[in-house]
């Protein structure tokens, strides 16, 4: 019997080197170089020599370790500096060996029109096992209904990640994602136009940005609340 999957598309710049990461002294240093340089020579040393937001890169190590997910690379690394330095890249960062697929990256369908929602597909239709997959990105839509949007001067956050690890019915104790009164889940998806991606962002506090006692998902999981007052304020939003 085969084994379904599911798949987390990773993109780098704005999730793993966001602009908060930009500002580690390494990367100002870097960015110092990078002013005297142009085109393909000022890649090659950003993949030499960036460091990537390390809380980013452990998130994105928690979400897959939590939802039992396997990293794609989706992003346009994958076309310069190339696939075998990004891998080497993400490897030295700390992204864990074994949580990459077998295919770990999307293959390119063009090397001169980089298209990141064209090449998912492609990577999809040759792997029809999987059964759930979201992308991780910078670019909102990117895949609709399946990509959450991470704002590039932030990166990959715990709230983005709480949301990731809901958008896949997982839990995450450290990242306060818990466990949804029945029927509670059902019912948000249902208030966002069976949109999971927006349902998981508004139960985890994304949009707003909320601290871990206001997201919506804590208040719900508490004991003094019931699915009467999730639909009262379900009918505010």
């Amino acid at each position: 019997m085969t084994r379904l999957v599911r798949i987390l598309f990773l993109d780098i710049d704005g999730v793993l080197l966001s602009g908060r990461a930009w500002l580690l002294p390494a990367n100002r240093r870097l960015q110092a170089k990078l002013t005297t340089m142009a085109g393909q020579g000022g890649t090659e040393l950003i993949a030499a020599e960036a460091v990537f937001d390390p809380v980013a890169v452990e998130l994105v190590n928690r979400v897959a370790e939590a939802t039992g997910t396997q990293i794609v690379v989706s992003s346009n690394w994958r076309y310069r500096p190339g696939p075998r330095k990004t891998r080497c890249k993400l490897l030295e960062q700390g992204i864990r060996a074994e949580l990459m697929h077998r295919d770990w990256f999307c293959v390119t369908a063009s090397q001169f029109l980089k298209d990141k929602a064209t090449d998912i597909s492609r990577w999809l239709q040759a792997h029809p096992d999987v059964s759930d997959y979201l992308a991780i990105d910078d670019e909102a839509d990117l895949v609709p209904g399946r990509t959450l949007p991470v704002d590039p001067l932030d990166g990959l956050g715990p709230r983005e990640a709480a949301a990731a690890i809901r958008f896949f019915g997982a839990g995450h104790v450290a990242l306060g994602v818990g466990a949804l009164p029945p029927g509670d889940h059902e019912m948000v998806i249902a208030k966002h136009g069976g949109d999971r991606v927006s349902a998981a962002m508004w139960l985890e506090g994304v949009p707003v940005r909320l601290t871990r006692r206001h997201r919506p998902s804590f208040v719900l999981g508490s004991t003094r609340h019931g699915g009467m007052e999730l639909r009262d304020w379900l009918r505010a939003i």
